[in-house]
């Protein structure tokens, strides 16, 4: 292992905002790359506010419990649980009929797990389950996946919430699964869920999407100081858009930081938004004195038409500094509010409506740096009287409403309740706009 990577992980523990997509590529590129061979990436637990991520495995039954019943008719107004906590590109592949449903269940010691719908276009495989539990839900274990009887390496990274005190949904996302045929068979293997021992084995047919996939080839390149950034293919789909790139490096040199940096990627349209990145996973080889890492992005769909996509190439800055944090009172009389981040502009507090089961902050953001939809690598938050961080359960994350505006869900708080904002000074991300690459789309 790397030496660097215990001080990157300590000083991204300390940032509080959404690092989610920095803990992925951690996990999923360095660990592979110091490993020479494709390993299981480790599972990403994002940021604060969204519950403990779990996969569901399990074998093929026609037997649904009646207390599985109920924990199906608690949703009754959702057509899948991809509408349910999916995020846009799964909710706009079930809302037109491109999912499949699968309403399988299997029981093992007294926790029930629902395989629901699954969605596959060659950009994504997603599944979305239900687990039913008698008291306390653990963690998913470790699993095992198997395509037409071969096993095979994978990644994933997993989103859900609970439905009730002993129901809970999630979607688990599939990474690192490349070139899969147009249909096959799935088997999946949990042998554990936390400290309880069982069989959850599960076998479904998998058939890709009518939809069509439009595929670029690129084969772009730009360097970097030592690092050539070559993208490969963008395919894009209704469920969301992948990115393939490869990153060639020295052999020796550490395949992800650039003079103690993170070398990370932003996807923008022709207005200049960047989208969402959703996720990222990776594996690396030596060759010919070169390390070369085989990365793939996940985004979210393109909301509109665009001539072309950019890959912007930015810098992201690890450090063991103190982070400087701003706080101000929020007063409704005093709107707007504007909280300055020095050189990465500011964020400026429009508007808070309340209502009796969540607070809705809104702001907007001036900046140079294209932030995406979910305002990863920045945040901020309300606190109490008290300084408990009031951030939704169910959504710890902003969601971009257009351009440089966002709305971000905290709990439910009394209009007259004395509250704090808080943010702190993000480090300098650098833009690489030399090593940009434009992709045309028409």
């Amino acid at each position: 292992m790397n030496n660097h990577i215990p001080n990157i992980k300590d000083s991204i523990d300390e940032i509080n905002v959404p690092h989610d997509k920095l803990n992925l590529t951690i996990d999923a590129a360095i660990k592979k790359a110091q490993q020479k061979k494709k390993k299981k990436i480790k599972k990403i637990y994002p940021f604060i506010g969204i519950a403990v991520f779990s996969i569901c495995l399990l074998i093929s039954s026609a037997f649904v419990s009646p207390a599985m019943a109920k924990v199906l008719s608690s949703i009754p107004v959702l057509n899948s649980v991809f509408e349910f906590i999916g995020d846009k590109g799964l909710n706009i592949a079930s809302k037109k009929g491109l999912s499949e449903k699968i309403e399988k269940t299997v029981t093992d010691q007294n926790i029930s797990i629902t395989l629901k719908d699954i969605f596959f276009d060659g950009t994504r495989l997603s599944i979305s389950y239900i687990q039913e539990f008698p008291e306390k839900r653990d963690e998913l274990g470790e699993f095992e996946l198997k395509v037409n009887g071969e096993k095979v390496n994978f990644a994933d990274n997993r989103s859900g919430e609970f439905i009730s005190s002993n129901q809970y949904a999630g979607v688990i996302n599939i990474e690192g699964m490349d070139d899969l045929p147009d249909s096959f068979n799935l088997g999946m293997r949990l042998h554990n869920i936390g400290e309880v021992k069982g069989n959850w084995n599960f076998e479904i047919p998998v058939t890709k999407s009518k939809e069509k996939v439009k595929t670029i080839k690129s084969n772009q390149t730009k360097e970097y100081k030592y690092t050539k950034i070559t993208v490969k293919t963008i395919k894009l789909g209704p469920a969301g858009i992948k990115v393939s790139i490869d990153r060639t490096i020295p052999t020796g040199e550490d395949p992800q930081m650039i003079d103690n940096s993170l070398l990370q990627f932003n996807l923008l349209n022709d207005k200049g938004e960047s989208l969402t990145q959703l996720s990222a996973s990776g594996s690396g080889n030596d060759k010919d004195g070169k390390f070369v890492m085989h990365m793939e992005y996940r985004f979210s769909p393109l909301e509109e038409r665009s001539k072309y996509l950019t890959i912007s190439p930015y810098l992201f800055p690890i450090t063991n500094k103190e982070p400087e944090w701003i706080k101000e009172s929020l007063h409704l009389d005093h709107l707007p509010i504007t909280l300055d981040q020095g050189e990465m502009g500011k964020i400026i507090i429009t508007d808070v409506k309340y209502s009796e089961d969540k607070t809705l902050l809104f702001f907007e953001v001036v900046s140079d740096f294209p932030y995406d939809g979910h305002f990863q690598n920045n945040g901020l938050w309300l606190e109490d009287k008290a300084g408990t961080n009031l951030t939704s359960e169910k959504k710890g994350y902003p969601e971009r409403i257009k351009q440089n505006k966002y709305v971000q869900e905290f709990n439910a708080i009394d209009k007259n309740e004395p509250l704090t904002i808080v943010t702190r000074i993000p480090p300098k991300l650098k833009v690489l706009k030399e090593q940009e690459i434009k992709i045309p789309l028409e």
